[in-house]
């Protein structure tokens, strides 16, 4: 069978897995649900109660609070914020200068008429008059037209450029619409003293009809400015102590305290179906913007129904807790354990989810309370448990990680009770005791709901992984048994990956256990692979079939998956055989088969190349790498750091430029950090060593030495060093 083919029936890499309409199905199902239990749970206090005072009206008894309650006073914050947004003074539009432009033109233009009226020979003196009379942009009065016309003309020419003058550094000053008058009544202290008291008339009849304002109210950042001034108001808070009188007997109601009952719950008559809406409304916000992360940043949790169904429960779960232990008041609302469900989802699926679905429950608990602190206590604990776990490989670290939540769980509390003076330090004692308690708890649950969700989520535990990853696990000994260079060569990549893996905050462990394994296929025919060709005789030459010979090394692959299922390896493992060699050639066959087949037939070159995928996660692309270079390195044998740090260099350069760490999220800096790594692991492998006397030395006779394989990267190819034998096809392929 064609190994193109063969590999359609192994697992594929969950990236690779495409998104049906089944898939959207569920995932809108699971959606549909969180959104009506989050809905339910917010609006499970709207149900009528006994009450219905209203402002204005005398209270018939006495009203206290049930329980301790700070919420933001909407009725108190508004009246701040319309204070704050009276306050700001209205904003103006800059002096426009295109208006200056216009104004003076239009002076200008009035200046060229009336003197070509005083120039005309031709008319009267009442003629033109009547011209001057008879402008539209200015109009003068009898006398002045007079002056005018009576002007000599270098007086007509000191009244018009001390016009032209005045208007424009007029027009050049903020002028608002109601400050014209004012502009106006100030132009005859800007006249020059050298006009005669006529002239100054004229100048100031001229400026006065030509000043507009040019400065207008721009409503539109005045209201803007205004918005900002009452966005900076601190929302007012208002706080009630359990068993504080809200409303005295006969005392005229105030909105504010409408509101307080409200907020107690205490006035409902019938259900407000505007909150109703507004809080369900919330809750899809927030079902929404998880979605919108999934889908963007997390595709595969979206195609895995058990861990949306983890999600939804425990998101239902602990919101359904905070619903029921809140209200209550006191120090039971501390004892919501939702650090639980950070804990949970960061050592079962990934620490990030964790902080995001941990943001989703603050805000739940924090509109369920009314309490920035209880949102903040809730947030900043599960963030922490979320990161205390976001890498476990000792059972020992979930109770380090309830001991980081009670801590962040004491100092929240610690900080919000001494910013306020209410609070006695009785309470806040037990207060801080909850957040103890509530460590201890989280860390309980988390031990406890483990087990149970990694089985049920089919997901692959720290635990599974360092079963694994002991000498004794049964396929590892087979490895061992019927191929022990493939297990050597194993060995030696694992301490180059998770090297490599701690350096750039990959999971190590993983990346161990998929190195041991990567090589599993090898098993069923292990001779035909360089390093389990101890005796010298190459099985590739009895072949002389280079695409059997490449169909025979690349079927590694296929078979490791096989075996891999046979025996029960994870899926995350399975993915690291699948992917340790990408889409690579085996390039030494290739070529050969080219030679072979010269001018006979094609050959193609996608027989001789591995199925794939490329890695899709940054521990596969360190494992490609890591298996790469050892066998290049072990065919190559460096002298020195600077013969290995070349090495390494080239070959991850050359897996990149072909493209092999494209669908890993891999960077730059990654790459630079596993290059340092792998050039740390490889010196001390070989690194140069003393030469003894040679009295001292025995030779031993190694069949073959003297045609030791240079091949850089086996059965994989690539750039070579010297003339390759046949031994050194498929080295580790």
């Amino acid at each position: 069978m064609d190994t193109a083919d063969s590999v359609k029936d192994v697992l594929p890499s969950p990236r690779r897995q495409p998104v049906t309409v089944r898939h959207r199905l569920l995932g809108g199902l699971w959606a549909g649900l969180l959104v009506i239990a989050l809905s339910a749970t917010l609006v499970s206090d709207l149900l009528p109660a006994q009450g219905g005072l209203s402002a204005g009206v005398v209270s018939p008894t006495d009203i206290t609070a049930p329980r301790q309650i700070t919420y933001q006073s909407a009725i108190r914050t508004a009246r701040a914020q319309d204070i704050a947004a009276a306050r700001v003074e209205p904003i103006y539009t800059p002096p426009d200068r295109a208006q200056a432009f216009q104004q003076g033109s239009t002076a200008q233009a009035i200046a060229d008429y009336i003197e070509a009226v005083r120039g005309d020979i031709y008319s009267s003196t009442e003629s033109k008059a009547q011209m001057i009379t008879a402008m539209e942009d200015v109009h003068f009065s009898p006398t002045a037209i007079e002056i005018i016309l009576g002007l000599t003309d270098a007086q007509w020419h000191s009244v018009v450029g001390e016009t032209l003058r005045i208007l424009d550094s007029t027009m050049r000053r903020e002028i608002r619409e109601g400050q014209v008058a004012v502009v106006r009544r100030g132009i005859s202290n800007q006249i020059g003293a050298d006009l005669s008291e006529a002239q100054a008339d004229i100048v100031e009849a001229w400026v006065s009809v030509l000043v507009v304002p040019n400065s207008f109210l721009d409503a539109e950042r005045t209201e803007k400015a205004r918005q900002e001034a009452r966005a900076q108001v601190i929302p007012v808070e208002q706080t009630y102590v359990q068993g504080q009188i809200i409303i005295r007997r006969g005392e005229v109601v105030t909105p504010e305290q409408v509101e307080a009952l409200e907020v107690l719950g205490l006035q409902r008559t019938r259900a407000d179906w505007r909150q109703v809406v507004g809080r369900s409304l919330f809750a899809i916000l927030l079902v929404l913007a998880l979605i919108v992360y999934l889908v963007r940043l997390h595709p595969t949790i979206c195609i895995n129904q058990r861990a949306l169904g983890a999600i939804t429960a425990l998101t239902i779960i602990f919101a359904a807790t905070g619903k029921i232990l809140i209200p209550i008041g006191g120090t039971l609302s501390y004892l919501v354990p939702s650090a639980a469900a950070a804990m949970l989802l960061a050592v079962l699926l990934n620490a990030e989810l964790a902080t995001v679905v941990t943001l989703v429950l603050s805000l739940i608990l924090g509109f369920i309370s009314g309490s920035l602190e209880l949102a903040t206590y809730t947030f900043v604990g599960g963030v922490i448990a979320a990161l205390s776990l976001s890498r476990v490989e000792r059972l020992a670290e979930f109770v380090w990680a309830g001991v980081l939540v009670a801590l962040a769980n004491v100092a929240v509390v610690l900080a919000f009770g001494l910013a306020t003076t209410v609070r006695p330090p009785m309470e806040l004692l037990s207060n801080g005791g909850a957040a103890v308690v509530n460590g201890v708890i989280s860390a309980s649950l988390t031990l406890a709901g483990f087990y149970v969700l990694s089985n049920l989520l089919g997901i692959t535990t720290f635990l599974q992984l360092m079963e694994l990853a002991r000498p004794t696990s049964p396929l590892f000994k087979e490895l061992l048994i019927r191929a022990p260079g493939t297990y050597h060569h194993s060995i030696i990549v694992s301490n180059l990956a998770e090297r490599a893996a701690e350096e750039i905050g990959a999971d190590p462990l993983l990346v161990r256990v998929g190195a041991y394994y990567h090589d599993i296929g090898k098993i069923r025919n292990p001779h035909f692979f360089v390093e389990n060709q101890t005796n010298g005789h190459n099985l590739h030459d009895q072949l002389d079939d280079p695409e059997r010979s490449a169909r025979l090394i690349i079927e590694h692959v296929t078979e490791g998956v096989k075996l891999a299922r046979r025996h029960g390896l994870p899926p995350p493992v399975i993915d690291f055989i699948l992917q340790h060699h990408g889409t690579t050639v085996v390039s030494y066959f290739y070529h050969k088969a080219c030679e072979e087949n010269s001018g006979r037939r094609q050959v193609t070159l996608d027989d001789f190349r591995y199925p794939g995928p490329v890695p899709q996660s940054r521990e596969a692309a360190i494992l490609l790498l890591a298996d790469t270079i050892e066998a290049a390195a072990r065919a190559n044998r460096p002298h020195g750091a600077e013969e290995v740090d070349a090495l390494v260099r080239k070959l991850i350069a050359k897996r990149q430029g072909e493209g092999q760490l494209d669908d890993c999220e891999i960077t730059l800096r990654d790459l630079d950090r596993i290059r340092t790594a792998f050039n740390e692991v490889l010196q001390g492998i070989y690194h140069p060593r003393i030469e003894y006397p040679s009295d001292e030395l025995v030779p031993v006779a190694v069949p073959g030495d003297a045609e030791r394989p240079v091949v850089a990267e086996g059965a994989t190819g690539g750039e070579q060093r010297g003339t390759p034998d046949r031994r050194a096809v498929g080295a580790t392929g």
